[in-house]
């Protein structure tokens, strides 16, 4: 398979994996494309250090939460990883799945995630990343006391600073 240089002729001066489990191709994909690549995980991973959080939970869908992508990239920060119990993943990938990305929002799914997170905050999590892009379609940092870590924004604010740099 030859490189993918799309650098030339093609105009773009960066690219971005605008999801969060497309991530765990990442190592595979980047390498090939000859451009500059604005990470979601280490975008994210910068906010939370910045933060002082020192100990986050992860959720998403279970691709996600079960690799270590994100694990590695806080990790690499001094940030501890808490991710829920594979039941609750279970949980959080259907809802995700069957809900979220069908523009279902429900106030019964808000109250399992919110569930969820309040059981990561008893287990010493300082801040919570909503490591899925329709996570935050439902939960809202006013819906909880922990610093939540919007993975759409911080990554849509990377690239923005990324392209107006020089």
């Amino acid at each position: 398979m030859t490189d993918l240089n799309v650098q030339q002729g093609m105009g773009a001066d960066f690219f971005l994996l605008c999801a969060n489990g497309a991530h765990r191709f990442a190592p595979a994909v980047v390498p090939r494309i000859g451009l500059p690549f604005i990470s979601i995980v280490e975008e994210t991973a910068r906010r939370v250090q910045q933060s002082g959080v020192r100990k986050v939970g992860l959720l998403g869908v279970k691709q996600t939460m079960a690799d270590s992508f994100y694990h590695r990239a806080l990790e690499q920060c001094g940030i501890a990883t808490v991710t829920p119990d594979a039941a609750d993943q279970e949980i959080l990938h259907e809802i995700i799945y069957t809900e979220l990305v069908q523009n279902i929002f429900t106030d019964a799914s808000r109250k399992i995630f919110l569930g969820i997170i309040e059981k990561l905050r008893l287990q010493g999590v300082q801040g919570v990343i909503l490591g899925c892009t329709e996570i935050p379609l439902l939960i809202r940092q006013g819906d909880v006391d922990l610093p939540l870590f919007n993975t759409t924004a911080i990554h849509c604010e990377a690239a923005v600073a990324f392209a107006i740099e020089d």
